[in-house]
């Protein structure tokens, strides 16, 4: 049996055989998580854990009046995200650099999305907490990640993490992709003071 060395996250073009290979639509049904996300041509959105910029590129194409803030913890993912989207001509994407324990997301955001990167995040309270207080109440939020035997965090602690930062969770979605979960939240609407 052969052995394949671990990657690491700072080896992006080793990742991107992975991440942008053309049956990633099998494994984690790309179209699906489009159609859920339902973009507009003038929306914005942030790709939090950009990686490789498999969904940034894709989110690019469906904003041609829209911006895309693809952002990553890792700086050798941002340059090589850089190269691809200068290739590709895609001006419409911005890049950043975000923290492990802190998204670090531009204003005026209507979806944040993080794809196969919460199961990563350790600090999750203080992430979550971050999350929060930098995004308006119409800001929406989807993760994709991982369920069943190679969840890191259960399907339910997600959903159970994000209930208690402060977040009404709006649709769990645990059929659609094959491997992966969809959920989708936002900021729990203020109470009517008495």
């Amino acid at each position: 049996m052969i052995q394949v060395a671990p990657i690491s996250f700072a080896e992006a073009e080793r990742l991107s055989l992975i991440f942008d290979a053309e049956h990633r639509e099998q494994w984690q049904k790309t179209s699906l998580i489009l159609e859920a996300l339902d973009l507009q041509p003038d929306m914005v959105i942030a790709d939090v854990g950009a990686g490789t910029g498999y969904f940034s590129s894709l989110f690019s194409e469906r904003l041609p009046h829209g911006r895309v803030h693809a952002l990553d913890t890792e700086p050798n993912m941002l340059s090589h995200m850089a190269s691809r989207f200068a290739r590709e001509g895609r001006g419409n994407i911005s890049l950043s650099q975000s923290r492990h324990d802190d998204p670090c997301l531009p204003p005026g955001l209507d979806w944040v999305f993080l794809a196969n990167v919460y199961r990563f995040i350790q600090a999750r309270e203080t992430f979550l907490a971050n999350l929060y207080r930098q995004i308006d109440a119409g800001t929406q939020v989807m993760f994709v990640d991982f369920k069943g035997e190679r969840a890191r965090v259960s399907p339910q602690q997600a959903r159970d993490e994000v209930t208690a930062a402060g977040f009404r969770v709006e649709k769990m979605d645990m059929h659609s992709c094959p491997d992966h979960y969809i959920l989708q939240f936002r900021k729990r609407e203020a109470q009517p003071s008495a």
